[in-house]
């Protein structure tokens, strides 16, 4: 079982390179389409396809049982993301499938009001979304009040996980620009079988230094009635993008403590790189920690991945 500390470089060079948008409403640079790729083995782009159409097939098959008397087609493809990572830290060889989905199933959502989606929720910035909860979640999503850069919205509905548990969250948030900054601070109260009461607390500051350098500072802080102690993270990022957004260089350092006490460093550099089409990456990231379980000894390890999509439209 992989342990807090095995980051999951993709996810933080996504929220890096994305805006800050708390919600996910996040404004994601597209790739270069398949259709502009001259493919050399044809089979590799046969065997994509028929995963990709038989997945989507099965999504709208479940969708279709929801329709009323005017069935609504889906805007975009259901994506299927699978990520494989292996791992080397003190003499230990980890490994760590991972598969995440993003369903379109609009007559289900307009019929019940609902949304179906499988993301991880209410982590602290730079925290490993490989061992955070990604469970199925269905529920109802809206705006509570929507106005100029201020927005309050809510979230309720139920997770699959070992079971069916209830969840509700409200979540506030105001954006601001000054100069060449943006930024976003939010606040969300939530309630979950697991961890009863709860909220977090979060600052996001992002800058474009340059055509292909982005800057992005992260300070939050989590508590729960559960656990009963209060977790935060400070977090550094900065990406370079390279040649149309087919690599990409991130590097980051954080610091993590509970209750006012610097409970780990950690330092890493991560290496995307578009391996095949606009939907096979692969992924180096070399990484450096420095925990208080370990009287901030360092502890050096090392994570290569792939990155897989089937559907949808891939992200760097």
């Amino acid at each position: 079982m992989i342990s807090r500390r095995r980051r999951f470089g993709s996810a933080a060079a996504l929220a890096l390179i994305a805006a800050a948008h708390p919600l996910r409403a996040q404004q994601e640079h597209p790739i270069q389409s398949a259709a502009a790729v001259v493919s050399p083995a044809p089979w590799i782009d046969r065997v994509y396809d028929r995963i990709t159409r038989f997945f989507n097939a099965r999504v709208r098959a479940m969708d279709s049982y929801f329709a009323q008397h005017e069935p609504v087609d889906a805007e975009q493809e259901s994506q299927l993301r699978v990520r494989l990572w292996l791992q080397h830290e003190d003499s230990e060889l980890d490994f760590k499938p991972v598969v995440s989905t993003n369903l379109q199933m609009p007559n289900l959502e307009r019929r019940l009001d609902l949304y179906v989606e499988n993301i991880t929720q209410n982590l602290l910035p730079g925290s490993d979304p490989v061992e955070s909860d990604t469970r199925l979640r269905v529920g109802a999503r809206g705006d509570l009040f929507r106005g100029g850069r201020w927005a309050v919205t809510r979230d309720l509905g139920v997770g699959f996980s070992h079971g069916v548990k209830l969840y509700a969250q409200v979540t506030g948030h105001f954006r601001w620009y000054w100069r060449h900054w943006e930024g976003v601070a939010s606040q969300s109260l939530f309630w979950n079988r697991d961890d009863d009461l709860g909220g977090l607390s979060r600052i996001v500051l992002d800058r474009k230094l340059a055509p292909s350098l982005y800057l992005r500072l992260q300070s939050a802080a989590k508590y729960t009635q559960e656990r009963e102690y209060w977790r935060t993270s400070q977090v550094v990022k900065v990406a370079w993008v390279m040649e149309e957004q087919r690599h990409y260089l991130l590097a980051s350092a954080a610091v993590f403590g509970k209750n006012r006490i610097v409970d780990e460093y950690r330092s890493e550099l991560t290496y995307r790189t578009r391996m095949w089409r606009p939907w096979i990456y692969a992924e180096l990231t070399p990484y450096l920690s420095f925990r208080r379980e370990k009287d901030f000894e360092s502890s050096p390890g090392v994570r290569v991945g792939l990155d897989l999509f089937f559907g949808g439209t891939p992200r760097l």
